[in-house]
């Protein structure tokens, strides 16, 4: 990961409580995506429960991104907080989204890591792209070719 944002993810992570940190080995690996700034994200109840929820499974590793504050590099892309890998290392790209005005985020994340935004475009190579949240539930139709699966 870049210094700076390697800088950026440890003043942020020094700011929090409840981290959780997993080895990798033999594990599911779930990056929950907030298509929304990190302040926005880890002030939704919901999130934070999710992450909770995903890491008490022993054999599941769960990270969390966000959308990047400033303009990231599409070689760099949005990296998890917790390890900074790419979304593209993982087994499950989980997002969360309870307004609908996030919905340009998702795609905008998805093309910063250089996944297909279209679910019809990708194949094994890339990681599976779930959605959940209030708008899941409500309407999960608009962002229907974008998503492999929904949680409702």
């Amino acid at each position: 990961m870049p210094a700076r944002l390697h800088q950026s993810a440890a003043r942020l992570l020094a700011a929090e409580s409840g981290t959780i940190r997993k080895d990798w080995h033999a594990r599911l690996k779930i990056a929950l995506v907030y298509p929304n700034t990190y302040h926005v994200g880890m002030s939704n109840l919901g999130f934070q429960t999710v992450y909770k929820l995903f890491n008490d499974f022993e054999q599941v590793v769960c990270e969390r991104a966000f959308l990047s504050a400033g303009p990231a590099p599409s070689a760099i892309g949005p990296r998890t907080l917790e390890s900074g890998h790419p979304l593209t290392a993982f087994d499950l790209i989980a997002f969360s989204v309870p307004f609908e005005n996030d919905y340009p985020n998702l795609l905008k994340i998805l093309r910063q890591s250089g996944i297909p935004v279209r679910a019809q475009d990708r194949d094994h190579r890339y990681p599976l792209v779930v959605a959940g949240g209030v708008t899941s539930f409500l309407n999960p139709e608009p962002l229907a070719l974008f998503v492999d699966g929904f949680f409702v």
